[in-house]
């Protein structure tokens, strides 16, 4: 894995599992963004959602080992090791609008990866509707990638 300048907008569901598992391939993207190896990209909006989804009971009731104190050490974390970036672009995702933050901080971030285990952006490089026509046009280079496939690069 050499990880080298990539700058990565992580998906909620890759940094819940990289958290709850430390081994499995999403713990080993987390790690390299802590370690900085690789460059995490947050925003305000995403920090948010981290937070909300981290946060929520009915995940906190199924890992218990998610204590606030443990989610705002990580968050805290996240934010000391990453960059920051203030999004102003717009990219409408009709079929996910949720989705849209990841894209746009993609944009505004100049990141060279999304790392999900979301389908609906998994497809969005190879897919033929408007929308992934769109996201072609404005980050030509940017891989959507499961974390697996980061850590195999």
């Amino acid at each position: 894995m050499s990880k080298t300048r990539t700058r990565v907008v992580l998906d909620t569901n890759v940094l819940l599992r990289g958290i709850l598992n430390a081994a499995s391939a999403a713990g080993r993207v987390v790690d390299a963004c802590d370690s900085r190896e690789t460059v995490i990209l947050l925003s305000g909006p995403l920090l948010t959602e981290y937070r909300e989804i981290l946060t929520h009971p009915a995940i906190v009731s199924r890992h218990p080992e998610l204590t606030l104190e443990r989610i705002e050490l990580v968050l805290r974390r996240l934010r000391y090791v990453a960059d920051i970036v203030e999004v102003h672009s717009r990219f409408e995702f009709r079929r996910d609008p949720k989705d849209e933050k990841l894209v746009e901080l993609a944009i505004d971030g100049a990141a060279t990866h999304i790392v999900t285990a979301d389908n609906d952006l998994l497809s969005l490089p190879l897919g033929r509707g408007e929308a992934s026509k769109r996201f072609r046009q404005r980050l030509t280079n940017v891989q959507v990638v499961t974390a697996s496939e980061f850590i195999d690069d």
